[in-house]
């Protein structure tokens, strides 16, 4: 990808979108602001031509790519962010890809989460983004009114099939509860500071 466009889209933002650290008060002060601001311009100038460009090349650029275009509501991404979704090629950017879906929140974003879920929640050897993938859903059925999240989260679903090893007392890091707020965390942080 050409060095320019790494540096206007891509290195201002992907270390504050990953994890959503600009959310979770890791990015904070002058730092948090400077972001916002950036995000703000980004906004005002970002095309779904460039978010596509971002979203087929590395994580990095596909964190960033999908996140914008979440942002930005361009649906004409969605099935290439829901098809990088699916392939989890790289790490960390399915983060973006989850978090896209949730901000289009249509039926094509729900049926991809769903796939997602429905393959690697059978993967308990795959730490993947199930914590986005999980919440991301969850989300989108409260903005809905559905309840498409259900049949994943029932006692003894595909949600307790992929977490049975990984909870403890000394590590509730793969609860639906800590995913959920995590994920509610950053979904209300974008809609106050860059959607309002």
């Amino acid at each position: 990808m050409d060095k320019a466009i790494i540096q206007q889209w891509v290195s201002p933002f992907y270390l504050n979108i990953l994890h959503g650290n600009f959310a979770s008060g890791i990015v904070a002060g002058d730092e948090q602001v400077q972001f916002n601001t950036n995000v703000r311009a980004a906004l005002e100038s970002i095309t779904p031509k460039i978010a596509s460009q971002l979203i087929d090349d590395g994580w990095r650029e596909a964190i960033t790519g999908s996140w914008f275009a979440g942002l930005k509501r361009f649906v004409e991404c969605r099935d290439q962010i829901g098809e990088m979704l699916l392939a989890s090629k790289f790490c960390y950017a399915g983060q973006g890809h989850a978090f896209g879906m949730a901000c289009l929140a249509d039926d094509a974003s729900i049926d991809f989460l769903k796939q997602y879920l429905n393959t690697y929640l059978r993967r308990v050897d795959c730490y993947y983004d199930q914590s986005w993938a999980m919440p991301a859903l969850m989300w989108i059925d409260q903005q809905r009114g559905t309840s498409h999240a259900d049949e994943f989260l029932a006692p003894g679903g595909l949600w307790d099939h992929f977490t049975k090893d990984k909870i403890s007392a000394n590590d509730d890091a793969w609860t639906i509860e800590r995913s959920k707020t995590h994920f509610w965390t950053n979904m209300e942080y974008c809609q106050d500071h860059f959607l309002s």
